[in-house]
């Protein structure tokens, strides 16, 4: 039987997870915003369009928090609200990782990396973008237990995470290549930091998908 998860929660419980929802989206596409400017080369804008993804991701917290405390106190089953509780700090893992690429973004001197190099970090950017506003769909179809497009977006996601997975190793080759060229060296740790914090945030969209999955299969009777 197929439940749907305003079936279980309470209606504040559920306005609660559709603001949570509601603000990550705002983020996503904000997020998105920020990486068309910033392949556009306008950097300033851009990097204010990543200050406002930090804002938006650190006004979700209140959201998150009260949705916890109605999960937390009600009468659902134990395992169910275990994994409800465990998708929700998954999703708040994504939301962190994201800031702190944005964060990295406001402070990284983009057009002093080798112009090669700059394109594999903008290529592992725009997947990691896709893979964010991806997991914002898929959570906003489980609300609406639309859960074969949960199912579509999951596996998309997987097929992202593995070129994020081979963007990310390709700039690390090319950032040891011009290892001698970036200077100073301050700009080359924090260009091996946005590449790997870009790496787990797109390895923490695919696994985040995964548990929605899991979470509609063994409890809510959706698409197998």
């Amino acid at each position: 039987m197929k439940l749907l998860l305003s079936d279980v929660l309470s209606e504040e419980a559920m306005r609660n997870l559709e603001k949570y929802v509601e603000s990550i989206t705002n983020a996503s596409g904000k997020f998105t915003e920020a990486v068309r400017l910033l392949n556009d080369v306008k950097i300033s804008e851009s990097q204010s369009s990543f200050s406002q993804v930090v804002k938006l991701l650190d006004q979700s917290g209140r959201y998150k928090a009260m949705l916890e405390d109605e999960i937390a106190n009600s009468s659902l089953d134990p395992g169910f609200k275990e994994e409800l509780l465990s998708l929700i700090n998954q999703i708040d893992e994504v939301g962190d990782l994201v800031k702190e690429s944005a964060r990295e973004f406001t402070i990284l001197p983009f057009l002093e990396i080798p112009i090669q190099l700059r394109e594999g970090l903008l290529k592992l950017t725009r997947t990691v973008s896709e893979m964010i506003s991806d997991l914002s769909e898929s959570t906003k179809a489980l609300i609406m237990g639309e859960y074969s497009r949960v199912d579509a977006f999951v596996e998309r996601l997987i097929e992202l995470e593995e070129k994020a997975d081979e963007l990310e190793l390709n700039n690390r080759a090319m950032l040891l290549s011009f290892s001698e060229k970036i200077k100073p060296h301050a700009l080359h740790l924090l260009i091996h930091d946005l590449n790997s914090i870009l790496e787990n945030t797109a390895d923490s969209c695919a696994k985040t998908a995964r548990r929605i999955k899991l979470l509609v299969v063994a409890w809510l009777g959706g698409v197998s």
